[in-house]
């Protein structure tokens, strides 16, 4: 018997869901990408476009739709669904609009695919996460939000480059908020196996120092990017393409995404980004960091911002019971 074809599809063929679909064939992260969308013409154009690449890659497949009954047997789900928030809007500001979305979204997919890894990417992605959660009646293991996944990378990337190293020998990450609130954990920040606050640092530049420019750069990257093209849709598309390729192909691979956190953390039950194994089952399961004293005290603000945003939305909005 051949082995059974992957198949991951996408909602919303707009900036960032048609990169997300481009970026799963450059790639070559599955067999085939459903490219989904409510306006017919608009996703045709897209899929249509991306599809003309795979001649020149390797062979898959990329089918349009406007009929969710086209996303069965997904082994993946993206969800990037909702409008784009606009300059004097933070990704906090688009809670209301989109959680009735993502709400009757993931009610859909429950109906044609129970059994798919569901991943939000819509913002604000932590609050969604969540809003899916309770609006899904799948297992909480399989629907997650990208969360900092992006953020971690331009991290290591910028400290490896500071450093001198590949950001490969850079071990360090981004939790909490994909936001404003979020923080990196340097207090478990390596160099190979050497501590960052024991590592040498350039002449002329201090720990502190790096601390403090590292995580304003890494936090406002995106609004940077946001003020000059109105959106971001490449970063964040390559990586989820990662993550879902540590799903398709079992990697088990740790990822900063968003979860509902550990009892451990003593946060409640929000959603934010947190360390979890990834796989092909989705959050084979969440791990708990040792962190400082002021990094816990980080966690525990970028929780309460989240947990007051969640708990403002409207009542049908941010509901905490499953819908069946």
């Amino acid at each position: 018997m051949g082995q059974a074809r992957s198949k991951v599809s996408v909602l919303g063929a707009g900036h960032v869901g048609s990169a997300v679909a481009n970026a799963l064939v450059l790639l070559r992260v599955c067999d085939l990408v459903m490219l989904y969308d409510r306006d017919l013409a608009c996703v045709e154009g897209q899929a249509w476009d991306i599809g003309d690449a795979v001649p020149l890659l390797s062979e898959m497949e990329i089918v349009p739709t406007a009929e969710y009954g086209d996303l069965a047997d997904s082994d993946v789900v993206v969800i990037t669904v909702g409008p784009t928030r606009t300059a004097d809007q933070t990704r906090l500001d688009l809670a209301a609009v989109n959680a009735g979305i993502i709400a009757r979204v993931v009610g859909e997919l429950d109906q044609v695919c129970p059994d798919a890894v569901v991943i939000l990417v819509s913002n604000p992605v932590d609050v969604l996460t969540r809003v899916a959660i309770e609006a899904s009646a799948r297992p909480p293991h399989l629907i997650f939000g990208c969360g900092t996944v992006l953020d971690g990378a331009r991290l290591r990337h910028q400290l490896g480059k500071l450093l001198g190293v590949d950001q490969d020998s850079v071990h360090a990450h981004v939790i909490g908020e994909h936001g404003d609130s979020s923080f990196p954990v340097w207090s478990s920040v390596t160099v190979g196996a050497i501590r960052l606050d024991q590592y040498g640092l350039p002449d002329g530049t201090s720990l502190p120092v790096v601390q403090h420019d590292l995580a304003a750069a890494v936090r406002s990257r995106g609004r940077r990017i946001h003020e000059r093209k109105g959106y971001t849709s490449y970063g964040v598309a390559a990586a989820v393409a990662r993550i879902v390729r540590a799903i398709v192909r079992d990697e088990k691979r740790i990822f900063m995404v968003s979860v509902l956190a550990a009892q451990e953390y003593g946060i409640g039950p929000v959603a934010l980004s947190l360390p979890c194994i990834v796989g092909r089952g989705g959050i084979a399961r969440q791990l708990v960091l040792t962190m400082s004293e002021e990094e816990r005290r980080m966690l525990e603000r970028s929780a309460t911002i989240l947990d007051q945003a969640y708990k403002s939305l409207s009542p049908g909005k941010g509901t905490t019971t499953r819908e069946k």
